[in-house]
């Protein structure tokens, strides 16, 4: 059944932080230990961080403990944060606050995730690990005893009819005593094993917010190298929750906006909402004279603590950020994300050296997790998320208040899940957004532009509407078409055909943000990988 099969020890999938660092980890215990585990690392993009894309203010906490001479290599970590600022904004104003103690980041670097990805990608490579670039894990291989025991990637070439190319091939099946599932927030294979062995029974809902993100090239008099800006309010209400950030790093200016997917309205156009941002007096002066080159958008997890499903599966474990390891309170995932790569790398080792023969996959990963500085930060800020429900100023009130207790509040604050709290069209007020300029602001079709996507047209539709009844009835009489809204690449557009409105999706435009399997009022949509290799192209990201 398998004689046409890739075999090896460990099968990563996702080249994203905690992927490689498990990746990384396991050839480094190779060379200490004098063993031979062959390890491949398995990512749906054109290349290792083409999909890649954060803030990204990195604690080197975790890249310390994997690489601990990083500092002497030509990496693209660089830029130290050398001045802070945390400013509630008005549509005219801006005014400085206290910077919590969360939010400081003294001895933090601004970085693009992607390129350190990249960086990553090749020191994995040179020390043993096998990378395979451009071939998305369509589904997991399982035997007669329902243990995973492998992936198999995708089929490429075919057409929307099913028929194949001449371009066709099929799927590849790759075989492992042990499959680490790291392929970042709202994985499409996680989240297909999550369900099947019911991996959430004993947790509560995820919770996702959008993040937007665009990268200038400075004009020189308004670069402030190091300097790191959060803000919270405009142009986000005061029942969204959110905020926008700005980082000058390497002669560059990043600029983005945070928005949770609970949000009441379902006329916010997340594209919108980060375009709004850069106008503001105390944003747009730094954007003057310069050029934007690259923008990006991806889900992220903000559930936390109470979110963090069970770790490990017959045959496999989660890691990073498919697993929800971001510290909202924080604004940061990354070293979280590698620390339970290492810690999931070490445990794969001592099992698979131990009894090399061995087909039972339990390992000690979900206890060293939960006992690990990752899941103390997470439960320490369990409560700020969920306090923000209630609206802005009662969300930072209760966020004060798990600061003073240092999170050790004697509860626990539920969880929602986010696409339950669309409301109808009717109870809310349909926002409009000025026309772009072209020069500080852009058309969701140039902004697009700027990400490298690239889908081959002629391919099955990745994003499968599970139920195409509803989406006239409920998605448009009711809601006003949120999709076309919260899609941040104008995949999702309603023309008229014969006098009637139809859903029209341009799957080619898709940036793989998987907001619309997150915030589809009916949770109607379900993303797939197309075809692998395709997606943005990410590189300053």
């Amino acid at each position: 059944m398998h004689d046409d099969s890739l075999q090896f020890d460990v099968i990563v999938v996702g080249g994203g932080p905690s992927g490689l660092a498990c990746a990384i980890r396991l050839a480094q215990l190779n060379q200490e230990k004098q063993q031979s585990l062959s390890i491949c690392l398995l990512d749906k993009g054109a290349q290792v961080g083409s999909h890649i894309v954060s803030g990204c203010v990195l604690d080197p906490r975790s890249l310390n403990k994997l690489i601990p001479d990083w500092k002497n290599l030509e990496t693209p970590v660089q830029t130290l944060v050398k001045k802070e600022r945390f400013c509630w904004l008005t549509h005219t104003k801006s005014y400085s606050l206290p910077i919590p103690p969360q939010l400081k980041n003294h001895g933090n670097y601004l970085i693009s995730l992607s390129q350190l990805c990249q960086w990553l990608g090749s020191y994995a490579e040179k020390i043993g690990v096998t990378i395979i670039p451009g071939y998305a894990a369509k589904k997991c291989l399982f035997n007669d005893q329902e243990e995973v025991i492998g992936i198999e990637t995708g089929e490429m070439g075919v057409h929307k009819d099913l028929s194949h190319s001449t371009q066709y091939q099929p799927g590849v099946k790759i075989l492992a005593k042990q499959v680490v599932l790291a392929e970042g927030c709202k994985g499409s294979v996680t989240e297909s094993i999550i369900k099947k062995y019911e991996l959430r029974k004993h947790s509560q809902p995820q919770n996702y917010a959008i993040g937007l993100k665009e990268v200038w090239q400075a004009n020189a008099s308004n670069y402030e190298d190091g300097l790191c800006i959060h803000t919270i309010g405009w142009p986000l209400d005061s029942s969204t929750y959110g905020g926008g950030f700005v980082y000058h790093y390497q002669n560059k200016i990043a600029v983005g906006l945070i928005i949770g997917l609970d949000y009441p309205n379902p006329t916010l156009d997340t594209h919108g909402e980060l375009q709004r941002f850069k106008t503001h007096p105390s944003i747009a002066p730094m954007l003057n004279n310069g050029q934007c080159i690259a923008y990006a958008a991806r889900a992220l997890n903000e559930g936390g603590f109470q979110a963090i499903p069970q770790l490990y599966f017959p045959g496999g474990i989660i890691t990073g950020c498919a697993a929800g390891f971001l510290n909202i309170a924080q604004l940061k995932g990354t070293h979280n994300a590698m620390e339970s790569g290492i810690i999931a790398a070490e445990c794969i080792h001592e099992k698979i050296c131990k009894n090399p023969q061995s087909t039972i996959k339990a390992i000690n990963y979900q206890e060293k997790m939960m006992s690990s500085l990752v899941v103390d930060e997470l439960k320490r800020a369990r409560n700020i998320r969920p306090g923000f429900y209630r609206g802005r100023l009662l969300g930072l009130v209760n966020a004060a208040f798990e600061t003073v207790t240092y999170g050790y509040s004697p509860w626990t604050l539920q969880l929602h899940e986010d696409y339950k709290q669309t409301q109808p069209l009717s109870k809310q007020k349909k926002l409009t957004y000025p026309l772009p300029d072209g020069k500080l602001t852009f058309s969701k079709t140039d902004s697009v532009r700027l990400t490298g996507t690239n889908h081959t047209e002629n391919q099955p539709c990745h994003l499968i509407v599970k139920n195409p009844k509803l989406i006239i009835p409920v998605n448009y009489n009711t809601y006003g078409g949120p999709e076309q809204y919260y899609c941040p690449a104008k995949v999702y557009e309603y023309v008229d055909v014969n006098g009637e409105k139809r859903l029209q999706i341009n799957a080619q435009n898709c940036i793989h943000c998987k907001t619309c399997a997150i915030k589809d009022p009916s949770d109607n949509i379900e993303w797939v990988p197309p075809q692998g290799g395709e997606g943005p192209k990410y590189s300053e990201t």
